[in-house]
């Protein structure tokens, strides 16, 4: 079963419980609902007709109510002061205020049953006033005995109102000329100064378009950056090249240059061979002659000649950059002047990117200076720019609304007009006498249900299967229905039951035991089923009377049943049976009599063991070993054995009995027991750890109860219910 059926299942179950709850307190619902419409019918006449006219009026804001928050607050303006507030509701309460209605009452001369004025707060009392959501318009009505002073209170009350209203306009257009004039010269003036200062900030500051400005200085600074990091790589690039180069060289830039222009001077060149060649044959002339020698002598003054004339050369070719020239280095070759060529070359290129660089430095250090000053500038221009537009919009709004409040000061405006005027009415306000009454019994069957349901809250009484099932927490092994007792005697007519089943009884008693009995076999199947003691929480639930016809339809399906009477405080069995009590099981108990003297054979297959005489003390009978071995010698000869014993509650026979054969049989009939009963009995079932087969319920009423609990057609049992059993026939010994 899914959880949907399952919660379906269980619905419809508690609707039917609730439905009985009503079929049981029908008479409750049906009184309370009755009292409850005659009060309304009563009610209704004993009220006086009330009369109530109605009209409508549109609230339309004009240009008079707009100038007002210029003139200062006004009873007349009906926009409302916060986005939650509704301004008809505002209107309303001037429709109601004590002024407005003392007017009305002064024009109609309404007057009181004593002759006197009315009272505005009488008047007030029966006056509705209201907006009609998400629009603008306003419903205003009026209640009285009276139908022609309802229409004519409302029109005039709609009338008093849109008077005052056009006298408060015309005042807030003068108010509001007024102040314009006066605030006028003072807007101007401040207009005027924000210009000024205005334009001066952007002289002082050099302000032409500052977000273009902006714009500018963040690109050029990008561009900046770009060019410096490009030059910071080429001259990385050739501090490379030239640390290279001077370490080849051994020489600085300085010292480079000077060797250049002393290899590439033809002068300098020739004085340096010519003293080189001296310098060779003196020499050569040395390993010749001494020193003193006059041709050594004649040579060394030509070297120191060539000498003189080389340094005189070299001073006229290098100029100030003589103290640079390496003193061993006058002459260069090819490839050392093409590398102090490329050197210089390189130095030259360095000193260009290092100057480009400053000055890119230098831009850039003042752009981003402008930069940083930019935003406080913009931020001072859109404060000056918002102090001139605040000023320029206040000066135009009050030109606009002194011309405005000069032509409306002439003119006759209100912020409401009628649309819809008060008729006299022709019937009654008011529910009618079927409103009342459909209303009282509506209301009177709704407090009926709660009243019934109270009532059944409150009783404690079990009344349907279902709830007795839940309190004793037993299966119900078999549902009886209710049927028509027979008369058996003069002298025990309400008080003997009935044996039910027989052959030519209606078929839903013979299915409700024939059920009984096949549910009783599959609650027990430990072992084969023999004894059973059949009980109630209570007297009268017919507990006698379930145990003689569940021994009649086991015998019936041909088993040998004996049914033993062992309720020695008030034994049925006899009478149900039409036997003699003379003598029984007491008797058996006592040794008086054999077992099969006291067994009545009343029909081939069921036989019944009556109480006998009763005796001074039941209980010491039913616990003596002597009905043990009774039981004992009778399963070997019955099928069945049915015990009949009192109810649980208040004697301990039923206990004591129930141990000695294979279960309890509890009959409850719904009606007779509540809860407190049932919960006692299960105390001492559970403490006397008694074994329980299960339910049967007795009595039960075809017509009130589930279908579920009857295997047949209802309307055959109800009209079956209605005919008259004929009466058994004796039983015989």
């Amino acid at each position: 079963m899914t959880s949907k059926e399952y919660f379906v299942k269980e619905f419809e179950i508690d609707l039917h419980k609730y439905w009985l709850v009503l079929k049981r307190r029908w008479f409750v619902v049906m009184t309370v609902c009755g009292l409850t419409t005659t009060l309304a019918v009563l009610a209704f006449n004993s009220k006086e007709p009330i009369y109530k006219a109605k009209a409508t009026l549109l609230f339309e804001s004009n240009r008079a109510s707009s100038l007002l928050d210029l003139g200062g607050p006004s009873a007349s303006n009906i926009k409302a002061l916060t986005g939650r507030d509704d301004p008809l509701d505002t209107q309303a309460q001037i429709f109601r205020s004590l002024p407005v209605a003392n007017q009305v009452i002064e024009k109609l001369q309404i007057r009181n049953e004593s002759g006197k004025p009315l009272s505005a707060a009488v008047l007030l009392a029966d006056l509705t006033v209201k907006g009609i959501a998400g629009t603008d318009v306003m419903q205003v009505s009026y209640e009285s005995p009276d139908r022609e002073l309802t229409a004519a209170v409302v029109n005039t009350i709609m009338e008093v109102y849109i008077q005052n209203d056009i006298q408060v306009n015309r005042a807030a257009a003068v108010a509001a000329r007024e102040f314009i004039e006066t605030e006028l010269p003072e807007v101007e003036a401040e207009v005027s100064a924000a210009e000024s200062e205005l334009s001066v900030f952007k002289e002082s500051n050099g302000i032409v378009d500052l977000s273009t400005e902006s714009s500018n200085t963040v690109r050029l600074l990008s561009d900046l950056d770009k060019s410096i990091t490009q030059l910071q790589s080429q001259l990385a690039d050739s501090d490379a090249k030239a640390a290279e180069l001077r370490q080849q060289l051994r020489l600085n830039p300085q010292e480079a240059y000077a060797v250049g222009l002393v290899s590439e001077s033809p002068g300098v060149q020739e004085i340096l061979q010519q003293l080189q060649t001296v310098q060779a044959q003196l020499s050569v002339e040395r390993t010749k002659y001494e020193d003193t020698h006059p041709e050594i002598a004649s040579i060394q003054r030509q070297e120191q000649a060539l000498t003189s004339l080389l340094e005189q050369r070299i001073g006229i070719t290098l100029g100030e950059n003589q103290a640079a020239l390496p003193a061993d280095d006058l002459q260069a070759g090819a490839l050392e002047q093409g590398l102090i060529a490329e050197y210089l070359k390189l130095e030259s290129e360095r000193s260009g990117l290092q100057q480009q660089l400053s000055l890119l430095g230098a831009a850039q250090t003042t752009r981003q200076a402008r930069a940083q000053a930019l935003p406080g500038l913009e931020r001072r221009q859109r404060e000056l720019e918002r102090q001139l537009n605040a000023a320029q919009l206040t000066y135009e709004a009050l030109l606009e609304n002194l011309q405005q409040a000069q032509v409306i000061e002439n003119q006759s405006l209100g912020n409401a007009r009628v649309v819809s005027p008060a008729v006299t009415p022709k019937r009654p306000f008011g529910p009618t006498a079927q409103t009342y009454i459909l209303g009282g019994a509506a209301a009177g069957l709704l407090l009926g249900i709660m009243t019934a349901f109270l009532i059944d809250l409150m009783d404690r009484s079990v009344t349907t299967v279902r709830e007795g099932q839940e309190r004793y927490e037993y299966p119900v092994l078999g549902v009886i229905p209710a049927w028509k007792k027979l008369k058996r005697s003069k002298s025990h007519e309400a008080e003997v039951p009935s044996i039910l089943v027989r052959e030519h009884q209606p078929v839903p008693i013979l299915e409700a035991y024939q059920a009984l009995q096949s549910n009783l076999k599959f609650s027990y199947l430990d072992k084969p089923l023999k004894t059973m003691t059949v009980t109630s929480a209570v007297a009268h639930e017919g507990k006698s009377e379930v145990a003689a016809n569940l021994a009649l339809t086991l015998s019936q399906l041909g088993h040998l049943v004996l049914i033993v009477d062992a309720n020695m405080r008030n034994p049925v069995q006899h009478h149900i049976w039409d036997i003699t009590n003379f003598q029984g099981l007491s008797n058996v108990v006592a040794g008086q009599l054999a077992l099969k003297e006291a067994i009545v054979r009343h029909e081939p297959k069921l036989h019944v063991l009556p109480v006998g005489a009763i005796p001074p003390n039941p209980l010491a009978i039913l616990e003596s070993k002597q009905i043990s071995a009774l039981l004992r010698q009778c399963e070997k000869v019955y099928d069945y054995i049915i015990v009949d014993t009192p109810a649980i509650l208040g004697l301990s026979d039923t206990l004591t009995l129930g141990r000695l054969t294979d279960g309890l049989l509890i009959v409850m009939q719904p009606g007779l027991v509540n809860v407190d009963t049932i919960n006692a009995a299960k105390r001492k079932l559970s403490q006397s750890k008694q074994k329980v087969f299960g339910l049967v319920a007795n009595g039960i009423k075809v017509k009130s109860h589930s279908e579920q609990y009857f295997y047949y057609n209802q309307e055959s049992a109800i009209a079956q219910d209605r005919e008259v059993m004929p009466a058994l026939p004796s039983a015989t010994s």
